[in-house]
């Protein structure tokens, strides 16, 4: 990559001194035991620690007021730390009180708002970020993300001429433009339709893929992150209760909170866990009464030789059908299946493994 021309002073030095760097080896974005309070009373990150690694993806799954914007902003050095630090490579990552201009010029946010400049074309908002490389490399640059992000046919026209999934495609393809250290994305998923959302999980895959970027986002619905994360996150009032393979969080959720973030759960008392047909012995051996467990829907198998229950409802959902079952007058659970013929109101019975039963923290 050609190094870029660029105009003025400001952050240069920086600028340049990491470029050099980049050219040397990868960089790994790491934070540890961050935390941002707004006042005595409000505390909207709590001891955050997580590293982001080259060509891998991070998710981060969290509820309305958990913090997810606040942290974003720490990343990129646009809000200060108050405790802790986050460092680029070994060097730390400065904060708007510690530099004119907030921001790092290898890390990247995109806003949820797009914040796109609404008065040039989308070809010319990518172009915009990489203004100080060689002409040549510029339009070159430009030319392969338009492509890639399937933004050809709409690149004279105006943001406000174009989709949300266009305006989302556009602004990642300017944060990407320069090939930054590290790309920030948040709620990249929360505005668009279903096939704009899988066109930017598939985007957001191989452009990390290709230029080998530490990339991390946020977002209030996991499904997303459970497809295409290499590690996820659950963050619940400031504090990231969880963190690991998307397929251990998913399977293995530390609470209550993780479990109901992470997809359609059954969340029961451990005594109520005899109305599934499970051993009497095992339960009280491996959990107190009033324990919470939970049980995900796909491992409740319909089974006529199972324990009886009545059908509640079917929810169709496409590919399968979501059905809740009453057990007792306690204790229903949902679980999925592939099969067209089960009706509310019919008799069924169901099948439970106790290797399925994950004990859970409130």
């Amino acid at each position: 990559m050609p190094s870029p021309n660029w105009g003025g002073h400001g952050q240069l030095q920086l600028a340049l001194s990491f470029y050099a760097d980049s050219l040397g080896r990868p960089y790994m974005l790491t934070a540890t035991k961050i935390t941002k309070a707004f006042s005595h009373d409000v505390t909207a990150v709590r001891a955050v620690s997580l590293t982001l690694e080259p060509g891998r993806i991070t998710g981060l799954v969290g509820a309305s007021g958990s913090g997810k914007s606040t942290l974003l902003n720490m990343l990129a050095g646009l809000a200060d730390v108050d405790t802790g630090e986050v460092r680029l490579n070994g060097e730390r990552v400065p904060g708007p009180s510690d530099v004119l201009v907030a921001g790092h010029p290898q890390i990247r946010l995109v806003h949820q708002e797009y914040q796109l400049m609404p008065n040039v074309t989308i070809r010319e908002n990518i172009m915009y970020a990489v203004r100080f490389f060689e002409r040549t490399y510029r339009e070159g640059r430009v030319d392969e993300l338009l492509k890639r992000c399937r933004l050809i046919d709409v690149q004279h026209r105006l943001p406000r001429q174009v989709s949300g999934g266009e305006k989302q495609r556009t602004a990642i393809a300017r944060a990407v433009a320069d090939k930054p250290a590290v790309l920030l994305l948040d709620e990249p998923f929360s505005h668009l339709d279903l096939p704009n959302r899988l066109l930017i999980r598939d985007l957001l895959f191989d452009l990390i893929q290709y230029d080998k970027t530490a990339c991390l986002f946020v977002t209030h619905d996991a499904t997303d992150a459970l497809s295409i994360a290499d590690t996820l996150g659950i963050l619940r009032d400031g504090r990231l209760v969880q963190l690991g393979p998307p397929a251990v969080v998913y399977s293995q959720p530390a609470t209550v909170y993780a479990a109901r973030m992470t997809g359609s759960v059954n969340i029961l008392k451990a005594k109520h866990l005899l109305s599934l047909g499970l051993p009497a012995q095992q339960i009280t051996e491996s959990y107190q009464p009033d324990a919470l467990v939970c049980l995900r829907p796909e491992h409740i198998q319909l089974d006529e030789a199972g324990v009886a229950g009545i059908v509640k409802a079917v929810f169709f959902k496409g590919s399968h059908s979501e059905v809740e079952v009453e057990l007792s007058r306690y204790v229903s659970v949902r679980l999925l299946t592939t099969r067209h013929d089960v009706k509310a109101g019919q008799p069924v019975g169901i099948r439970v493994s106790a290797e399925s039963v994950w004990p859970l923290k409130a």
